[in-house]
């Protein structure tokens, strides 16, 4: 059964003083943080380049004594705070912040204030691709196994909310930019799922982008890895992974090596998540499709395993879980023809992976804004597979450049005139799949919007 062996400690007296707070960036996680501090009797005030905010209405009303400056960063708000608590959509070369950082204030985000509180084990999962499924899916799992669960941090709640929630478990999804302001999270366990370019607008190189990712193991109890990751990389990579290969359970889609791996193995024609030389379940048996989603059942259990939750109510969840909206989500088969919503698919690398994982060919609907990544990866991937590419937003041009001379491409103008194309193109077996390996916001408020948008053209041209 689950056992607390992370070693968390509540704060400090000592850290619990009261040092005035400036919350950068009064989005989701800024809301939670001013909410959060205030709730500790701690003095905090806000700054916010943008005019109005998602919570600037709620702000005035719930604290007016606050200051607040919206409009700009208010470089005074920096000057006179002892912490800089910046949101995770803020770039951190911002220079209101890099002045702070150079006269030798502390700048911080969320999680590391989170950190200083949490008294349970966490768990915490990050990735290109893939962790908001493994999050809920670990989530899941504990639940199953009786465990009082809260899970947020960059999906759903704010980690900081979850601290009222008083739990036995927290299992945290966490973002490159969080991690980027994280220095002394102990985790019972962690994983990086993989890393592809994606945010490369916000990142120097992606071997930055990497190292960012790869700091989730720091100051982590029993790391998990994915091997067929590491096998993928090459030089700094591989050199972190083997330094955390003493105490560190593998995951891969081969069968196991070592007792202590996950991965999957063909018996009598059937194949089987492993553990060790032990079948556990039948990959036929998983609500989720596709061999990313075989690899992100893998990570759950290799973490559940180190969390000590029973495998009978790990795989109970397994079978269960039918995964999250707008991930590689089935929307309707018109004409014997599949349409397929993965809008959260806003790198490259997301959509590589929702392509491999249909069986046939294909229409993709792609395109949104790139976020300066390369999109060449596209192209081995739909060789011999896409009928034609459907491109709108910012960077079709870019979509268009990295598929010529492989496939056909349409450009369109919305969503709707995107799916009429996309059904004028495809053929009875076909499957019609919106993974845009761009970020929505060019057009749209969120991936989710996005999504919606793509379900209601199908259901609207089905009808």
């Amino acid at each position: 059964m689950f056992k607390h062996t992370a070693g968390a400690e509540l704060i400090s007296s000592e850290k619990e003083s009261a040092r005035a707070s400036l919350v950068v960036g009064l989005g989701v996680s800024g809301w939670s943080c001013v909410r959060f501090l205030v709730g500790r009797g701690l003095p905090v005030t806000v700054t916010d380049s943008r005019n109005i905010t998602p919570y600037s209405s709620n702000l005035r009303r719930d604290y007016p004594d606050i200051v607040c400056s919206l409009g700009a960063f208010d470089s005074a708000l920096f000057d006179e705070a002892d912490e800089i608590i910046v949101s995770p959509g803020v770039p951190l070369d911002t220079p209101e912040i890099e002045a702070a950082r150079d006269a030798g204030k502390s700048i911080i985000g969320d999680i590391e204030l989170f950190s200083r509180y949490a008294a349970a084990p966490i768990a915490a999962i990050t990735g290109s691709n893939g962790k908001s499924t493994v999050t809920a899916l670990l989530g899941e799992m504990a639940k199953a196994a009786g465990v009082k669960t809260a899970v947020g941090g960059n999906i759903g709640t704010p980690a900081l909310d979850l601290l009222a929630q008083d739990p036995e478990l927290f299992v945290l999804e966490l973002s490159s930019f969080q991690l980027a302001l994280t220095s002394s999270l102990q985790t019972e366990t962690a994983v990086v799922l993989n890393v592809s370019a994606d945010h490369m607008d916000r990142h120097p190189s992606m071997l930055a982008y990497a190292r960012t990712k790869f700091s989730i193991y720091n100051h982590c109890r029993r790391p998990v890895v994915n091997s067929d990751f590491i096998a993928a990389t090459q030089n700094e990579l591989q050199l972190m992974s083997e330094e955390l290969s003493t105490k560190a359970s593998n995951y891969s889609l081969a069968e196991p090596v070592f007792d202590s791996d996950f991965g999957v193995r063909e018996t009598d024609g059937t194949k089987y998540l492993a553990h060790g030389g032990q079948n556990l379940l039948p990959v036929s048996a998983l609500s989720i499709a596709g061999q990313h989603n075989v690899s992100n059942a893998l990570a759950a259990l290799a973490m559940g395993s180190i969390l000590n939750l029973p495998e009978e109510a790990m795989q109970r969840a397994l079978v269960s879980f039918a995964g999250l909206p707008h991930r590689c989500e089935r929307v309707a088969v018109i004409d014997d023809i599949t349409f397929i919503n993965d809008s959260k698919g806003t790198n490259v690398g997301a959509t590589v992976t929702a392509v491999k994982s249909i069986d046939g060919p294909l229409v993709l609907i792609a395109g949104g804004d790139a976020k300066g990544a390369d999109l060449s990866p596209l192209r081995a991937v739909l060789a011999g597979k896409a009928r034609v590419v459907i491109t709108m937003g910012k960077d079709a041009d870019q979509v268009e450049a990295s598929v010529r001379g492989v496939t056909e491409t349409v450009r369109v103008n919305d969503m709707n005139e995107a799916v009429k194309e996309a059904f004028v193109h495809s053929e009875p077996g076909d499957t019609v799949l919106l993974s845009p390996a761009c970020s929505s916001l060019d057009m749209f408020s969120n991936y989710e919007e996005r999504g919606h948008a793509f379900v209601k053209a199908v259901r609207g041209f089905h009808q």
